[in-house]
């Protein structure tokens, strides 16, 4: 696949930046996301709208679920491709939990991309995993 050097500088940033997080997850929000990123998680429950900015999404959907994880989240990409400002990536994280179990999930995000940065991006996850963990692992 040919890509346009805007689509190609943004998939070396993402690809660097799930590089730079590959053993905690959290790093590769912090390498493209900004206090101005509106992120969407799709679906539904308390997790699932938006979010403004990566404090307002860490403190109020990834929180949750980082508590109660036994160290960081590990990250592996399945995919990346890019369709002008937008890139499409495809991961699977492992880890965890407090209480000795595994928690494992997959991702579908589409970045909307801007000087290097994620200005909007919306993902797809396992909700259930990520509730089932929330309600089984007290703090």
């Amino acid at each position: 696949m040919t890509y346009s050097p805007v689509e190609e500088s943004n998939l070396e940033i993402v690809k660097g930046a799930l590089a730079a997080g590959a053993e905690d997850f959290t790093i590769f929000f912090k390498e493209i996301f900004t206090e101005s990123t509106t992120w969407t998680i799709a679906g539904h429950g308390p997790v699932a709208g938006e979010y403004s900015g990566l404090k307002d999404l860490h403190e109020n959907a990834e929180k949750a679920l980082f508590d109660r994880l036994d160290g960081p989240l590990a990250i592996i990409p399945r995919g990346i491709w890019a369709d002008g400002d937008d890139v499409i990536v495809r991961i699977d994280s492992t880890g965890r939990a407090r209480d000795g179990q595994p928690y494992n999930n997959g991702y579908l995000y589409i970045l909307t991309m801007k000087d290097g940065k994620v200005v909007t991006g919306i993902e797809w996850l396992d909700l259930h995993a990520y509730y089932e963990i929330v309600e089984r692992v007290a703090l």
